[in-house]
Formats: C-alpha cells, structure tokens, sequence
C-alpha cells in the first residue's frame, strides 16, 4: 500500500490544492481562507474546493480550526514532508533536462583570454586537455540559463587564479571554469570534453556561455551559427 504522503495518481488533486494553500500561507504560520476563496484561486467550484480542504486534513497534509463562520489553515510537518519530496523529486528531473545552447557569432573576447600566457598554462594544467585558442559562444534560452545556473550552484568550479603581468602591470582576475561535455542535439553519441568559461570582465549577454574545448569546434563537429549543442555538465 503507498504511504499517505506519496504523489500517487489519487493524490494529484490534493498536491495541487496543498500547492496552491503554501503559496497563499507563505511565511505566514497559517491564513484564514474560505474553500470559496480556495476554488477562486485553483480555478474549480466551491464544492471542490471544500473536498480538497477535507480530503488534505484527513491526509494529515494540513490542520484546520473552525472558527465561528470561518476556518484556519496551517501546514504542519507532514504537508511540509510532502512539499519537500515533490521539491526533490523535481529538482533530480530538472538536473537531467537537456540544457540546449544555440552556436552564436562571437566577439573573439575569450580567444582573447584564453590566449593569455598567464591563463593558458594554468587552463593545460587544470582542465585536463590543451584548449585551443578560442571559444565557442552557445546563446541559451531563459529556461535553459535557469537550467544551467541551477545546476551550476552543485558544482565546484575550477579555478585558474588572477594574477599581475609583470610587463604592463596590468592585472587579470580569477576565471571560474566548470567541466562539461558537448554534443550535437543530432548526434549526441559524439561527446567532447570542454570547460564552461565565467569570466567576469566579458561584455557579453547574460544568456551567453562560452566553451573551451581541445579541437577548434565549429570544423569539428561541423557546427554554423544556428545549430544546436547539448551541454552536460560533469560530476566533481
């Protein structure tokens, strides 16, 4: 028999309405809210809306008080259990969503960097292969940023530290680069493994990664602005 707390198909109305009461709740311990209220804001009737509001206390998803003509609602432990496994459960299908980038022209800014003697030698160093000298732009999606950035946050970068050209005097900041292999949404058997570049002093758009890779990318996979590349991040 499934556990009471488990998303199973006769409990998706009642996630959904448990959804919809934490929203309203917030940060708050509890609300006042009508099962009228509640239908206007799940977009059912009332008399859903109050089957809902039954169906999650005897679920133990939510405690209620009557109060005179009104009703109190809080979620305790179990409805917050709840919440959290869907939580998880969703974050492991969002990590395994393919992050899709567009190859774009480049302003030749990271063939610039990584060309940098003081760069390139701790790139050969650190990133296990001998970049070529240049990158590739991929432009993401809103989606597919958010994908990237969230995923992103569960890795540890690696670091190819600043430092000061003796020469010029000119100074040169710390380069986050994070392992990922690429491939062609159309061949995704050919895998290459590159380095996702964040450097701070690009102007590029916010929605703009760069690749570091060992070949030169676009004769290597026989890429032209407008195709599609899938980014996947390597495990630390």
């Amino acid at each position: 028999m499934p556990e009471k707390d488990e998303i199973i198909p006769e409990n998706y109305a009642n996630w959904f309405a448990l959804y919809h009461l934490c929203q309203q709740i917030g940060n708050q311990k509890a609300i006042h809210i009508s099962s009228v209220e509640l239908g206007d804001i799940m977009g059912v009737s009332q008399q859903t809306a109050s089957r809902r509001i039954q169906d999650l206390e005897k679920l133990g998803w939510i405690k209620r008080k009557i109060e005179g003509k009104t009703q109190i609602l809080r979620i305790p432990k179990e409805g917050a259990d709840v919440m959290l496994n869907v939580y998880k459960e969703l974050k492991h299908i969002l990590e395994n969503i393919l992050i899709v980038g567009i190859v774009s022209e480049g302003m030749k800014e990271g063939g610039y960097y990584v060309a940098i003697k003081g760069y390139y030698v701790q790139f050969k160093e650190k990133l296990g292969f001998t970049p070529y000298k240049g990158t590739l732009n991929l432009k993401l999606s809103q989606l597919n940023k958010a994908l990237l950035r969230e995923n992103l946050e569960n890795q540890t970068p690696i670091i190819i530290d600043g430092f000061k050209d003796d020469n010029s005097d000119r100074t040169y900041g710390e380069v986050k680069c994070y392992g990922c292999k690429i491939s062609r949404l159309d061949d995704r058997e050919n895998k290459i493994d590159a380095a996702i570049l964040a450097i701070e002093r690009t102007h590029h758009e916010e929605n703009i990664v760069e690749i570091l890779a060992e070949p030169y990318l676009r004769d290597f996979l026989n890429l032209k602005d407008g195709d599609k590349l899938i980014i996947e991040l390597t495990k630390n």
